[in-house]
């Protein structure tokens, strides 16, 4: 009676610690996010939990609410709490180093989400590839107009995603700059706000005294503020405005025709894949996605770079049914 008694007890051990080890109970990840002032990050807060809790994980968030120093000081009380993965959509890219230094002390690994954290021993890097939608934004933008002048808005010149996106406009645009046939009259990096943009195309078409024939701004946020000062000279849908991110808000002014073009960066498939790579790292295992290794200042980053998608007019039905993020009836809103 007792051998039976023990072995039932010693096979309910196994099956609870199976399932624990199965399910990943023990796996706590910290997801900490630049700030919630964003639209995306909503959306991308929920996919990474959606992702981590179907696999079994925790998760834990913080909005470090566009604030660096709160986000380090964030970062360091999850690492505190014992996560075995941290995971960084990064305010600053250069003083975030200090939470991943701080985590390498503690053996915890660090992903860069989004944006690529610079001179430190970071663990993993998962983006989109954004020099290839920044080749998408000029290649749109030059095939509606092939001649002309050009404004050029880019995000945080410290930011490395904001130079790549531009390196990607100019790979197209410089040939037909030599040709004479596209101008740029004005290039600015600005700082990925709405607010930065709209001073800066008032300041280019006020000091030039010349409206623009098409405006290339390098992200969504960042073509609200182009479209505000577009609409105060009456120019709103009548020139080119391109974006890249693919918000709601971008979706919406492509159906309307404000925006000539956003390139999609599936947020879904972004944080889906943060969050299953963060799962396999803290469960001891190498992750097995994987697309280049790119230099931060340190060392060669293992990344993982999804694939950026064109959205417009002609494709904008197409590629609403097929993400899985928005509806056409919030795209189409009030039409």
């Amino acid at each position: 009676m007792k051998l039976f008694t023990y072995s039932i007890l010693f096979l309910a051990v196994l099956v609870l610690s199976n399932s624990c080890s199965s399910k990943g109970t023990k796996v706590k990840v910290g997801f900490s996010i630049r700030g919630f002032v964003i639209e995306r990050c909503i959306k991308e807060r929920d996919y990474f939990t959606e992702k981590m809790t179907q696999l079994g994980g925790e998760v834990m968030i913080a909005d470090a609410k566009e604030n660096d120093q709160l986000q380090i000081q964030q970062s360091i009380e999850m690492l505190e709490k014992g996560v075995d993965v941290l995971v960084i959509f990064p305010v600053n890219l250069t003083t975030s180093a200090a939470i991943v230094r701080e985590a390498n002390k503690r053996n915890v690994k660090v992903i860069a989400y989004e944006s690529l954290i610079q001179n430190c021993n970071l663990d993993y890097f998962v983006s989109a590839d954004n020099e290839k939608g920044g080749v998408m934004i000029a290649q749109h933008t030059v095939k509606l107009i092939p001649q002309g002048n050009y404004i050029l808005i880019g995000g945080d010149r410290a930011d490395r995603n904001a130079v790549l996106i531009k390196n990607g406009q100019y790979q197209v645009l410089n040939p037909l700059i030599k040709q004479g046939s596209i101008k740029i009259i004005y290039d600015i990096y600005a700082d990925w706000t709405a607010e930065e943009a709209y001073h800066e195309v008032k300041r280019a078409i006020n000091l030039s005294g010349i409206f623009p024939d098409a405006i290339l701004s390098s992200n969504d946020g960042m073509a609200t503020g182009v479209i505000k000062a577009l609409e105060e000279y009456g120019l709103s849908g009548k020139i080119p405005v391109t974006g890249l991110d693919g918000e709601l808000s971008a979706f919406q002014r492509v159906a309307k025709g404000t925006q000539s073009m956003t390139v999609f960066k599936s947020f879904k498939i972004e944080a889906y894949s943060a969050a299953e790579i963060a799962f396999q790292l803290a469960s001891g295992k190498k992750s097995d996605k994987f697309s280049k290794e790119i230099f931060n200042g340190s060392i060669n980053v293992p990344s993982y770079l999804i694939e950026p998608i064109l959205v417009d007019k002609n494709n904008i039905r197409q590629v609403i049914a097929g993400s899985g993020t928005f509806t056409e009836k919030e795209v189409f809103v009030n039409q």
